[in-house]
This record gives C-alpha cells, sequence and structure tokens, in this order.
C-alpha cells in the first residue's frame, strides 16, 4: 500500500469557498483523509499553495498537439501578415519536404496591421511545395496555401460544403480562406489523412502542456469520425504517455449511426458537439439585432436537426453540448430544451458553450428550465479580443457579453475554460489568464469588459475545479475530499494572496496525478 501525506501546505479542497486544510492523506492514488498528520510518508509542502487539478472542459487538444509545433500568429507576436509569414518559416516543420504541413493558428484580421486575412497568395510566399494550414483565431475558418488546396482536391470548380463556404475572388479562385468549421474541415481531413502516427506522436508530446498548466483533465470539443475515429486516436496516445483524463465531444452532424462508446475514468465518449452559429469576431454569431454592420450572423443547426440530436443523445446516454454565441442561437437552445426532461444524472444533459450574449431574461429562462442547462463560458475571449467586441457589437450588446457573475447569482451551474486554440493570445489555454479575466474583467488592450461581470477569485478557481468536475462529469475529480482522485497542482505562489492584477502570473510548481508526481518545474 503506497500512503503518503502532504503536510504544512494552504491547501484548498475545493468543496466551498471557505475549504481549506492543512494536510491531505493519499493512499494508492486516492484521498483518504484530510487533516490528519504522521501517516505514511512524509512530504513536507512548507507553506505552498494547493488546488484540486484543474479541468478545462472545453478544449481543442488535437488543434493543441498541432499548434504546439505550429507558429503562434497572435498578439503580442505576430501583429501583421509579413511578421505571420516570418513565423511560420521558423516553424520546425519549414524546409522538411513536400508531405510536411507548415502550421499556424491564432489569426485575427483586425488585429494585423494590414485589416485583412491571409491569402493562400500570401502563404504561398513562405512555400509553393509545402502545403501551409493556418487557423483563424476562433478556430472556425482557416486558411490554405495553394499546395494545400491542391491535396484538399479544392479548385474554382469545388461546391461550398453545407455550413461553409470557399471564399473565391471575382474570376472564381479560391482565395485560400475557408469561412466555418464544415470548409476548414475540407483541409484538416487532407492533413490529417497523410500521417496518424504523428497526430498520435503530437498528441501525447502535448501532455506536458496541460500538466504545466495545472490541468489534470480536458474535454475534446472536435472528435472526429473522418479520416479516423478520434477515440482512436485518444487509446493509442494513452499507451504512448498522455496523462490527462479525457472526455471526447463527436461533432453530431458526424454521427449517423452507432458510435463506439468508451466509459473509463480516464477515458470517455462524453456527448455530441452541436454548432448553433459563428463567432463574434467574425460577425457570424447569430443575433437577435444585427451587428452594427447589419449582417445578424449565420445559423448552422435548425431547432428541428437539434431535436435530432438530442433524441439521439437521449437514447445513448450522452451530453449535447451546444455552441451558441450570439443571443439569437442561445435563445433557439433554450426555447427547445428548456421544457424537456433531464436524462443524465450528477452532470447537466445539456450545457450551452461560450453563451456569449445573455440578456436578463435569458438568464431567467436558463434558471426556471426544467433540463438544468449549464454553461461552460471563456473569459479569454473578452480578454483577447477587446477590439473586435467592442467594434463588432454595439453598446447594448456589448453589455450582454460573459455574463459571469450574473450566471452565479441565477445559480446556473458554470465552468471557465478555454475554447484552445481558439483566440488571438500566445497562451489561450492558461487557467490563470482565464481566471484573471474572470476577476477583474481587464484585458489584454488595456480597458475593461463590464466590470460589474467579474467574481471573487475562489468562485473562479471553483469554476475551474468543482464546478468543471460536475459538467464534465470528471465524477473522481473536482475536490480533494477522501474517495476523489489525488489529483492536484502545487503553486509557485498563493494565488488567494494575489493583488488581482497579478493573477495570470501564478503558475505551477508542480503538477500529481493519482499522487504521483508527473510534472514539476524543476524538471521543465
Amino acid at each position: 500500500m503506497n500512503c503518503r501525506t502532504f503536510v504544512n501546505g494552504k491547501i484548498f479542497t475545493g468543496e466551498n469557498e471557505t475549504a481549506f486544510t492543512d494536510s491531505i492523506t493519499v493512499e494508492d492514488g486516492k484521498i483518504v483523509a484530510i487533516g490528519e498528520k504522521g501517516r505514511g510518508e512524509l512530504i513536507d509542502l512548507q507553506g505552498q499553495t494547493v488546488l484540486p487539478g484543474l479541468i478545462d472542459n472545453h478544449t481543442h487538444p488535437k488543434y493543441i498537439a498541432d499548434a504546439l509545433h505550429g507558429a503562434a500568429c497572435t498578439p503580442p507576436l505576430v501583429n501583421s501578415i509579413s511578421e505571420m509569414q516570418e513565423a511560420l518559416r521558423h516553424t520546425p516543420e519549414y524546409g522538411q519536404g513536400p508531405d510536411v504541413w507548415i502550421e499556424g493558428w491564432g489569426f485575427d484580421e483586425s488585429k494585423l496591421a494590414e485589416h485583412r486575412s491571409p491569402t493562400r497568395d500570401d502563404l504561398d510566399q513562405v512555400s509553393t511545395t509545402q502545403p501551409i494550414f493556418l487557423y483563424r483565431s476562433d478556430c472556425h475558418s482557416s486558411v490554405g496555401n495553394s499546395r494545400a488546396l491542391e491535396l484538399a482536391g479544392i479548385d474554382e470548380h469545388t461546391p461550398d460544403p453545407a455550413g461553409g463556404k470557399i471564399e473565391k475572388d471575382a474570376s472564381g479562385r479560391p482565395t485560400g480562406f475557408m469561412r466555418e468549421v464544415a470548409a476548414s474541415q475540407l483541409l484538416i481531413r487532407a492533413k490529417s489523412a497523410l500521417s496518424y502516427e504523428n497526430d498520435v506522436a503530437n498528441l501525447v508530446k502535448s501532455s506536458s502542456h496541460y500538466l504545466e498548466n495545472g490541468l489534470v483533465a480536458i474535454g475534446e470539443m472536435m472528435g472526429r469520425l473522418h479520416p479516423y475515429a478520434t477515440l482512436s486516436l485518444y487509446q493509442d496516445a494513452y499507451k504512448q504517455g498522455f496523462k490527462p483524463k479525457s472526455a471526447i465531444y463527436y461533432v453530431a452532424d458526424e454521427v449517423a449511426g452507432p458510435l463506439e462508446i468508451e466509459k473509463s475514468d480516464r477515458l470517455r465518449v462524453a456527448g455530441l458537439k452541436v454548432f448553433m452559429d459563428g463567432s463574434i469576431s467574425g460577425e457570424t454569431a447569430l443575433m437577435k439585432d444585427a451587428f452594427p454592420s447589419g449582417k445578424k450572423g449565420v445559423a448552422l443547426t435548425s431547432e428541428d436537426r437539434l431535436r435530432e440530436i438530442i433524441a439521439y443523445a437521449r437514447e445513448n446516454k450522452l451530453q449535447v453540448a451546444v455552441h451558441a454565441m450570439g443571443d439569437a442561437a442561445i435563445q433557439r437552445v433554450i426555447d427547445v430544451c428548456q421544457d424537456l426532461d433531464p436524462w443524465l444524472e450528477g452532470q447537466p444533459s445539456v450545457r450551452i458553450e461560450h453563451a456569449s450574449l445573455l440578456s436578463d431574461s435569458m438568464l431567467k429562462e436558463l434558471k426556471g428550465a426544467k433540463i438544468g442547462p449549464a454553461v461552460s463560458t471563456q473569459p479569454i475571449f473578452f480578454f483577447a479580443e477587446e477590439d473586435s467586441y467592442r467594434q463588432f457589437l454595439s453598446a447594448d450588446q456589448l453589455k450582454m457579453a460573459y455574463r459571469i457573475k450574473s450566471l452565479d447569482k441565477e445559480n446556473i451551474l458554470f465552468s471557465l475554460s478555454s475554447d484552445a486554440p481558439c483566440t488571438p493570445w500566445a497562451e489561450p489555454d492558461s487557467p490563470f489568464y482565464g481566471i484573471y479575466a474572470a476577476v477583474t474583467r481587464h484585458t489584454a488592450a488595456g480597458g475593461f469588459i463590464n466590470e460589474d461581470e467579474g467574481i471573487p477569485v475562489v468562485q473562479a478557481i471553483l469554476a475551474y475545479t468543482r464546478d468543471a468536475a460536475k459538467m464534465g462529469g470528471f465524477v473522481n475529480n473536482g475536490t480533494l475530499t477522501p474517495g476523489k482522485d489525488a489529483d492536484f497542482v502545487i503553486l509557485e505562489r498563493d494565488i488567494f494572496s494575489q493583488k488581482a492584477e497579478d493573477l495570470a502570473k501564478v503558475k505551477p510548481a508542480s503538477t500529481w496525478i493519482g499522487g504521483e508526481k508527473v510534472w514539476s518545474q524543476e524538471k521543465k
């Protein structure tokens, strides 16, 4: 029996806002006692702060795995197309041969000096022999160079996929810009089809990225069945050393029949992902009132189709996670779901991803909904994209943005998450930037978005631990209490005593899974 007691710490057990102890005892990977002294091997924490292992309920690990060896085309690193081209030239893949893809992520045309999206011609200046794939900040749209378009079979005759658009110039020639997820998938499938083994290796390498951010569990929000099943990717990655627990959500429109479902503690097929609309920064979020530009966004899933997906999820005991950013898209989810009976125990049957714009009346409807919907929201968006939000939203629309304190006031279950790498920031999935933004409402540009919606530090931590576990079905995580897995993070500094402006500077000193140290700063 392997027994350890961690003593002399400031340990936040996460049961509630005041739940602290100075010691925890771990046996065989589980918490067996809190507040006891002297059992088994003693590990002196020397006053360090300990949190339950952090959970990112909404992220894109496959994209992160690709991005880690690609170019971060985000502020403050990249601010123009020429800087983007230079960043792509400095990736390890540059010059490696015609079958090796060069990748980048995170650009937002509103933040580039040219105030436009890059094109295939811009990327062709980096290489015409190697394919190049570049994700926009929202991870809905993307750009490919001429070689990437060729490998995907895209030319002037290629029709737009349902729910997406292949942008073309006046002559009908594709510009390389692939608008929305369905169009981007044409490039992604061409890229992924080349090397399954490389995708597995990249995912394994990304494990340390999560651990150094204190993340012990993640929600994969873009599960795919083509060109291979995401479940297979994770199964093989675990065999080669991938560490964080994972919950896979398959894109609903790829699921037409029986689905292979794994339900182990470490790896689960947890649900279906539905896209109701696009993004605010792309002016494709579905709006009740038009954007100031006159656009009203795009509707990607009808109410009838959402009902069909819910019926499949109910039959197969899967959670439904619905991407909805615009208030009209969120309202459609509420209208379809609010009077339904829940079908899952211990976690919400339906969760709304982002819920970026919420009116008072919508908050009341969410609170009163029979199905008990939850919200997974991302303060990193307004932190990194203040300029876009102010440019694309009216003053009244902006007042509805990321109403986190209001969610808490209405007792609506919510978690904080990242949607990484789908935002223009070089550290998109740092929980500590998420906590900083949720608490201070401060932005990278130096402004504030709805200061009165800020929440206390401890509530932000609960939204990355206890409440994230409830929402994502990580039943053995979320708190450091007897019976839970001994998954925790030891911090370099006490997050509870930091000035608000220093919260983003907090870093893990070490991350532990099952009572074993799996990452530490000194080994980095």
